[in-house]
């Protein structure tokens, strides 16, 4: 069958080369920071009931939790 002349013809799109492609930031640094932080000044609260001990617990438990946090990113990025 005969195509129109006049007709429209369809074209697929294409995205120009400039345009950023949309990338979704979900890290799980920042989750693992905040949870080990919790859970290290828990048990610092608990072992010693003092303030300076439960930073001292919380920095550590942030520190953990941050390579926890990016070894975990590294591990789910190769898929």
């Amino acid at each position: 069958m005969p195509r129109s002349k006049k007709r429209k013809h369809h074209h697929d799109y294409k995205p120009s080369p400039n345009a950023e492609k949309a990338k979704k930031n979900r890290s799980a640094v920042l989750i693992a920071i905040i949870f080990c932080g919790i859970i290290g000044m828990g048990i610092a609260f608990f072992a010693f009931d003092n303030a300076l001990w439960m930073l001292a617990g919380a920095a550590i438990g942030a520190v953990v939790g941050y390579f926890a946090g990016k070894q975990l990113d590294r591990s789910f990025s190769k898929r």
